[in-house]
């Protein structure tokens, strides 16, 4: 969502990072991490959950600025809309993952909602003018917070749909008015995660929703293709993580995915892909790391902005107990962007070596912290999430501290039901349900 206008400035005392003892940040080779291996329904289930536990944890440092704003490790009260609104209680989650269930519940044609279900774009639309109008899924029962982007395309919506248009008169509608580069907001992006969930089976069709997906509200052609290369991802993660048989699949090779994606939009293809081909007799793991950190932009960035040397680029330690440095705005973006979130997301996944540690990144960005968090969130539960019981990765996912995120998010059960119907609807696509497009 594209910032509010609204920005409060605290006194903020950066760490001296040379009094740290900062050995424990180091993060294995790319090619040595591999994703946790669970069951179908635990990666959706925890994935769900994780986007609206880091969209809660960073909805306060939201519209602030980087450095300005104490440090964030646990859930706290949510001032911006006290003005118009009220305070958030701790563990509120905000429009990035209000937005995410409606489009899941979508998919599903949930009964409370009386819909066709499958993939409908009226639908969804219907299901996020719900949700403005009247809190659907919301956590506090109101929509608080809106980008500017999605306010003006369902407000597009509700007029032509009133008026009987039809389902390509609207998206005609809300194209010719969002299509533009300058509506090159974060907001499809932020909810894609159940289109990767339900159709992670089929690489395919997960791409093509994921494009139409976006165009309900983020009609802009990055846009598009930054929800089909997010779609890509997730079902890639989800195909390796949920494997029955051992699968040697590695954050190197899930780097490599984004870096070969045949983008069309330069701004995604200047962030994420390499300018030349690895040569083909690099094939040896480490060999291939090396590679890629000399040639991959992202990679080049995290070790400009990580470690000692890196506060010379404007990098800090926000706080002793957090054992990274967090680039400076200009090194690293966190506005409302589509491209600039989405990197901000990576980075934050491949900087670092657990779920925790990348959502603590996430969200000390401040700016848009909360769908920075949120976007992370759901690829990076993906990767990391396992059942609590599991001990045999013990600290990847589950630590004393995500369980308080957990224990203290609001309407904590309604993420869980949503999450749960979503299970049924990709069960049943992928055990030969064909689904619909209207």
């Amino acid at each position: 969502m594209l910032p509010w206008p609204f920005t409060e400035h605290r006194l903020y005392f950066p760490v001296n990072s040379s009094q740290l003892d900062m050995s424990n940040n180091s993060c294995p080779p790319l090619w040595m991490q591999s994703p946790s291996p669970a069951s179908v329904a635990t990666k959706i289930r925890l994935s769900m959950l994780s986007t609206a536990m880091v969209d809660a944890l960073g909805g306060p440092p939201e519209f602030k600025t980087r450095f300005e704003y104490p440090f964030v490790s646990e859930m706290t009260e949510n001032h911006n809309f006290e003005q118009e609104f009220f305070v958030l209680p701790p563990g509120t989650w905000t429009d990035d993952t209000s937005m995410t269930l409606c489009l899941a519940a979508s998919l599903c044609g949930l009964p409370q909602t009386s819909g066709p279900g499958e993939f409908d774009e009226i639908y969804q639309l219907t299901l996020y003018n719900k949700w403005r109008n009247e809190g659907y899924m919301s956590a506090v029962d109101v929509c608080f917070d809106i980008g500017g982007t999605t306010r003006g395309a369902l407000t597009r919506f509700q007029e032509k749909h009133a008026a009987g248009v039809d389902r390509d008169g609207i998206l005609q509608n809300i194209a010719k008015g969002y299509g533009k580069d300058m509506y090159s907001g974060n907001g499809s992006l932020m909810r894609l995660l159940p289109v990767g969930l339900a159709y992670w089976h089929d690489e395919t069709r997960a791409k093509a929703f994921a494009r139409r997906s976006s165009v309900t509200t983020h009609p802009n052609a990055t846009c598009q293709e930054a929800c089909e290369v997010w779609a890509g991802a997730i079902a890639l993660i989800m195909k390796n993580a949920t494997a029955t048989s051992a699968v040697n699949f590695t954050k190197l090779d899930l780097l490599a995915y984004f870096s070969n994606f045949p983008y069309t939009s330069y701004r995604l293809q200047a962030l994420l892909s390499t300018a030349s081909t690895i040569p083909s007799n690099v094939v040896d793991p480490a060999e291939r790391e090396a590679w890629f950190s000399k040639n991959h932009p992202l990679l080049k960035l995290i070790k400009e902005t990580q470690g000692p040397a890196s506060q010379a680029v404007g990098s800090k330690i926000i706080d002793p107990s957090f054992p990274y440095h967090v680039p400076s705005a200009e090194k690293l973006s966190s506005a409302g962007i589509v491209w600039t979130s989405a990197l901000a997301a990576l980075y934050c996944f491949f900087a670092t070596k657990t779920f925790e540690e990348g959502a603590i990144m996430a969200v000390n960005l401040a700016d848009d912290a909360d769908t920075v968090g949120a976007i992370y969130a759901g690829l990076a539960g993906c990767w990391y999430a396992y059942e609590d019981v599991d001990t045999s990765k013990q600290g990847e996912f589950w630590t004393e501290r995500v369980r308080r995120w957990r224990d203290m998010l609001v309407k904590r059960s309604l993420v869980e039901e949503v999450a749960e119907n979503l299970i049924l609807r990709e069960e049943r696509l992928r055990k030969g349900g064909v689904p619909s497009e209207r």
